[in-house]
């Protein structure tokens, strides 16, 4: 809903090819967890990591909205 109400489309929904603490959240402690993060996973947890600042305003844009939409 947060998703779509800021952006006027559905989110896609996919995997990472990366670890994140969801991993122990959701798979060990069973506590539902999703994913959502800016920049490109080709450079998440890389030595050139970078995030293009127009991914960086839409992301805080999303978690500043979620909590008013739970």
């Amino acid at each position: 809903k947060t998703y779509e109400a800021l952006f006027k489309e559905s989110p896609r929904i996919d995997k990472w090819t990366f670890s994140t603490n969801g991993i122990a959240i959701c798979g060990l402690h069973s506590i539902p967890a999703i994913g959502f993060g800016p920049g490109n996973e080709t450079y998440a947890h890389a030595p050139n990591e970078k995030v293009p600042v127009d991914h960086l305003e839409k992301a805080s844009a999303f978690y500043a909205l979620l909590p008013f939409l739970l």
